[in-house]
């Protein structure tokens, strides 16, 4: 599979819900909001089945760190995306406070890649989340992580822009709908 096949990254697996996130709502953001299709390209799911972000990855040429590989700082940084996704999604807009990165194994420049992030505990304004990045069949690992991040306070939501504070609303909604979600 090639890094320009981009019908496999719109296409969910079974199981799989386009994700409204709210970094999405915004353009030209670090990981996944590059137009020009050379760093990274990331299309997020909600995962039905057990309720956490899955996310599919293609990297271009500008996302190259050891020769014909995707940076380390690359892969750190949709894993924190990812996590984060994560715990917007399950009503906590969040912001992260510490990574801790694994990297297992190098991902080749187009190679297609698989996200998965959850939230693990919820403590007070703490949200602590995990992530992998695999091949598509979940078969090679390439990094993994777990995080910290912290809730914004209301003072902090209400100055995010409208687009990205509506999906805030309609996930705590949803939380508040379903407390087991």
């Amino acid at each position: 599979m090639k890094h320009d096949d981009t019908s496999w990254l719109e296409t969910p697996e079974p199981g799989w819900e386009p994700a409204s996130l709210p970094f999405l709502a915004l353009k030209d953001t670090f990981v996944s909001g590059d137009d020009s299709d050379r760093r990274l390209r990331v299309r997020y799911y909600r995962c039905a089945a057990d309720d956490t972000v899955c996310a599919k990855v293609l990297s271009g040429d500008q996302a190259q760190g050891p020769p014909g590989h995707v940076h380390g700082g690359g892969q750190a940084a949709i894993l924190d995306e990812a996590m984060g996704g994560a715990a917007w999604l399950a009503g906590h807009p969040v912001v992260a406070a510490r990574l801790e990165i694994t990297f297992t194994r190098m991902l080749p420049v187009g190679a297609p890649a698989v996200v998965r992030a959850e939230v693990v505990a919820v403590e007070g304004r703490k949200v602590r989340t995990r992530g992998r990045v695999t091949d598509p069949d979940g078969a090679v690992e390439y990094s993994r992580a777990e995080g910290l991040f912290i809730v914004l306070d209301q003072d902090q939501i209400d100055r995010l822009p409208r687009a990205a504070a509506e999906i805030v609303a309609r996930a705590r909604a949803r939380q508040q709908e379903d407390p087991g979600a």
